[in-house]
């Protein structure tokens, strides 16, 4: 459940002041997601005693980008467990949100909870990204899938002219940002440090693209 501690969490470090209604659906997907998470195992029985704080709280931190109001389609490549793609569908109602994996065992569950939730911006794509047809997306987003370079390689093609790639990290790598570089020397990245609400020191950092 959503504690008003974390509700107040939420507001403090990511100005997000979210509705009753909104509320409702994240416990009800906290609720789904933990029961069908007992038998088909879609997160560590550890990371799931921090869902909120370590999941739910980095998905939504994406609105500390100043531009992310102005995202209106985004693409959630290698969504695993629907993160941040079913969270900022629940949380963004007026945001269509696309996720991407290739993986069926996690698409069953986008879909399970899609439909229990009657998430009507929220749209499936069951492919590897690089082989499905053009998304044509304001906003590409991964999180936890692999290096900045390879994952921009295989989805930019999904990006509108002047859209916009965003990428969680947990650790911010110089070689990655090196590597980048070295392969688009006129590449630029926007970084946003930031810390998840727990008791020892965790540090992720947004990257964008510019």
């Amino acid at each position: 459940m959503i504690t008003n501690r974390e509700k107040e969490i939420l507001l403090k470090e990511l100005n997000l002041n979210l509705d009753e209604e909104i509320i409702e659906k994240l416990n009800q997907w906290e609720e789904f997601f933990k029961q069908y998470n007992s038998h088909t195992n879609l997160m560590s029985q550890n990371d799931i005693q921090v869902l909120f704080e370590k999941h739910v709280f980095d998905s939504l931190a994406i609105n500390k980008w100043s531009e992310f109001q102005t995202q209106k389609k985004i693409l959630d490549v290698g969504c695993g467990g629907g993160f941040p793609s079913v969270i900022l569908a629940i949380c963004f109602k007026n945001k269509k949100i696309i996720a991407n994996d290739s993986r069926i065992k996690k698409i069953n569950f986008i879909k399970e909870i899609k439909e229990k939730l009657k998430l009507n911006n929220l749209e499936i794509l069951y492919s590897r990204i690089e082989e499905a047809p053009n998304q044509n997306v304001d906003l590409i987003v991964s999180r936890a899938v692999g290096k900045m370079v390879d994952v921009w390689e295989l989805s930019k093609k999904h990006l509108k002219k002047q859209g916009n790639f965003l990428i969680y990290k947990a650790k911010l790598s110089d070689d990655e940002i090196k590597m980048f570089k070295k392969k688009y020397p006129k590449s630029n990245f926007e970084i946003i440090p930031y810390k998840l609400p727990l008791d020892e020191i965790y540090e992720r950092n947004l990257i964008i693209l510019n």
